[in-house]
């Protein structure tokens, strides 16, 4: 019998980075032992729910841990940097949410589209555009795919999303510019 093993997969190369807390204390995040202080970049695969870690239980049963962590960093390597620093963004503020609102964290994940819909109605109305609350969702979303978890959003979150946005102040948006042209180079 043929063991498998998976390729070895290179990370992207980082530089060392320190944890940083923002000086604002409205900024902060309850401490929470499934929510350890980590980089803001490694929220997305350590920070656990208890819907998260009885999926985990239940993966470990059938498959080795090296298997899980690689679809793990794969999923991750499968979204560009810089898109998923905005994603994190979504995460931190959902979290900070659901801190706010005393959500129990049972209900963080699978989180219901109505809990969306608040944390969207809440965070987003009049204070980001619809593009910025799209991004906040998918950082989310890959929270709960991370975690082999149901993603309840769907037509009354995409209504929320529609209504919130139209509270946005129109100074707010940025025009497009033409694009730049080789007789402009």
């Amino acid at each position: 019998m043929v063991v498998f093993m998976p390729p070895f997969l290179p990370l992207p190369v980082k530089h060392a980075q320190k944890l940083r807390l923002s000086s604002n204390p409205q900024n902060h995040i309850i401490p929470n032992p499934l929510w350890r202080p980590v980089l803001a970049s490694e929220c997305i695969t350590k920070w656990l729910t208890p819907y998260g870690i009885s999926k985990l239980n239940l993966l470990v049963l059938n498959f080795p841990i090296d298997i899980i962590i690689y679809c793990c960093t794969c999923l991750i390597n499968s979204v560009q940097p810089s898109t998923l620093s905005n994603y994190l963004a979504g995460l931190l503020h959902f979290n900070k949410f659901c801190n706010d609102y005393n959500v129990p964290k049972s209900k963080h994940m699978p989180v219901s589209e109505h809990i969306l819909s608040l944390f969207i109605a809440a965070c987003g109305a009049g204070l980001v555009s619809k593009g910025t609350m799209k991004s906040w969702l998918e950082g989310v979303c890959m929270w709960h795919e991370v975690n082999d978890t149901p993603w309840h959003g769907s037509r009354i979150l995409k209504r929320v999303i529609s209504g919130t946005a139209k509270f946005t102040p129109l100074d707010s948006i940025q025009p497009k510019y033409d694009s730049v042209s080789i007789e402009h180079l």
